[in-house]
């Protein structure tokens, strides 16, 4: 299929429909005469750009005779619960924006069609990164990526030099030694720096989960048991993860309560981790950030330098009446030619670049040879593996809101390390119980 007008938006998304956790599904639209009509239910991912998403629809619908995709945008703070509550009730969406990984409930209760009942050719599954076996489950693939994210360091370049660095740190003993140096230089210059600061311990809470799962598994940790049945934070990896990311808050290195990315932003942190597509947010800075920050890979652990991969992907309801509409339509928003403008907010490319057609690949590579940014992040990406996301499907609700508040209250001090780390599990295990 060619590749469709690519315009450039930067309004907010006016037409687009936002419902709470509470609000009822939206009824069924009509269908329109001789067209099937396939609904999508989203959250606005197009980092910086919300309308260009409404402009892709536009343009899938103009070039359709027989299929037309009614879009629904929902807020991030309440989309995936709308949606799940929505799929759930039988009233949901035909096709909707689910994190890589997907719910394991979906699975095992097969609310989601595999590809290959889509419409999706053998060839068309065999051109995905590796990477894509996060969307597997029992040998067949559920979700389309439409790109993925991962964990990497940035850091101001600006601030570095200022206190001494010319590199950002390449291990975890010089992150903290660099963190600790530009925090102490810049207090006697008058104005203190943070040098460091975990993403999640501040204002945006959830981003604990990936900020932990990255450190956990560069101190050699897994979440769950290899046979997925018992959850395995409370180890010699856990601790060694979590009493090294509380030193850097019981030494006087960094302070709860900083924002990592508003912080980073105007100049009051040095460096945070975070998915790479936070850089549209930091670009977002104009003169407080141009030209004054870079990426690189994450600083290397005790055991190795991986770190928590995300992204989204399109699924189907497993009962469509018309499949083949639902999967005409996930295999245009998640084909190579579209998922090349998601390079655009830094959405990693989905595709092995070998399978793909010569000016697509063209493309991809023009925006790897013109932004920085980019060799670091796919350095990182390398690194990565399915582990994580894969053991993430397990216990997955339960973890994340543990996660949240004892992984942060033990880091800044407030519960013990061990504590914090059985009592993730235990929770954890409750869930794996069916508890």
């Amino acid at each position: 299929m060619t590749s469709l007008p690519h315009r450039l938006v930067s309004t907010a998304l006016a037409a687009a429909t936002a419902l709470t956790a509470a609000a009822c599904a939206p009824d069924p639209p009509a269908r329109a005469p001789g067209r099937t009509t396939v609904t999508f239910w989203t959250m606005p991912f197009w980092i910086g750009r919300p309308n260009n998403l409404k402009h892709l629809i536009e343009d899938f619908n103009a070039s359709q005779s027989r299929v037309t995709v009614e879009l629904t945008v929902l807020d991030w703070q309440t989309g995936r619960d709308t949606i799940k509550k929505a799929v759930r009730s039988g009233r949901g969406p035909d096709v909707w924006l689910a994190n890589n990984g997907l719910e394991l409930d979906l699975l095992t209760a097969a609310e989601l069609a595999p590809l290959d009942t889509l419409g999706y050719t053998p060839e068309d599954l065999g051109r995905f990164r590796p990477l894509a076996k996060v969307n597997e489950y029992q040998g067949r693939l559920y979700g389309a990526p439409l790109y993925f994210d991962v964990n990497v360091l940035l850091y101001r370049k600006d601030i570095l030099q200022k206190y001494g660095f010319n590199e950002p740190p390449r291990t975890w003993e010089e992150l903290k030694s660099t963190a600790a140096a530009v925090g102490a230089r810049s207090a006697a210059s008058g104005k203190k720096v943070t040098g460091w600061q975990f993403k999640g311990m501040d204002d945006h809470l959830n981003a604990i989960n990936p900020t932990w799962e990255s450190f956990l598994c560069q101190a050699g940790g897994s979440l769950v048991s290899s046979d997925f049945r018992t959850s395995t934070q409370n180890t010699e990896a856990g601790r060694t993860a979590m009493e090294y990311m509380k030193s850097f808050y019981t030494e006087k290195i960094s302070t709860p309560g900083v924002s990592a990315l508003n912080g980073f932003i105007n100049g009051d942190v040095a460096m945070f981790s975070f998915y790479q597509s936070v850089i549209s947010d930091i670009a977002a800075g104009n003169e407080r950030t141009n030209g004054k920050w870079a990426a690189a890979p994450m600083p290397v652990g005790p055991k190795s330098g991986c770190s928590a991969v995300g992204g989204h992907s399109l699924v189907a309801r497993s009962d469509l009446p018309d499949p083949g509409a639902a999967g005409t339509f996930m295999r245009w928003l998640a084909s190579p030619s579209v998922s090349t403008q998601f390079m655009e907010f830094h959405g990693i490319f989905p595709y092995d670049t070998a399978k793909v057609p010569r000016e697509t690949k063209a493309t991809v590579d023009a925006f790897y040879q013109t932004d920085p940014s980019w060799a670091p992040i796919m350095a990182q990406f390398d690194r990565s593996t399915a582990d994580l996301l894969l053991q993430d499907r397990y216990g997955f609700a339960a973890r994340w809101e543990a996660q949240k508040s004892e992984v942060t209250a033990g880091v800044d001090g407030r519960t013990p390390v061990d504590q914090a780390l059985r009592s993730i599990d235990s929770t954890v295990d409750k869930a794996l119980r069916g508890g």
